[in-house]
């Protein structure tokens, strides 16, 4: 599973949320693969996704988009959510 995080360094939530994505990366090593994307560096990847807002975060499993959480949350919003997904693949 993976968390990807879509954000730009111009935007001043992408930049309050950062240390959320970093906590949540050590929370979930061996996991989840928790990935940081700039949309200004690797516009391609915002368009694939259709990424209209920043910041957003998809949870991806299997190559396919099973969650988008757009604009900032707590971290523990993002905790519940990737524990139920985790818990989801493990059976």
């Amino acid at each position: 599973m993976n968390n990807v995080d879509l954000f730009s360094n111009r935007c001043s939530p992408c930049r309050v949320l950062a240390p959320t994505i970093s906590s949540l990366a050590d929370k979930y090593a061996g996991r989840v693969a928790v990935c940081k994307v700039d949309v200004d560096r690797v516009p391609a990847v915002a368009q694939r996704y259709g990424i209209r807002a920043i910041p957003t975060v998809l949870i991806i499993s299997n190559g396919k988009e099973v969650k988008r959480l757009v604009g900032l949350q707590s971290e523990t919003d993002y905790i519940i959510l990737l524990d139920k997904l985790v818990d989801k693949d493990k059976d």
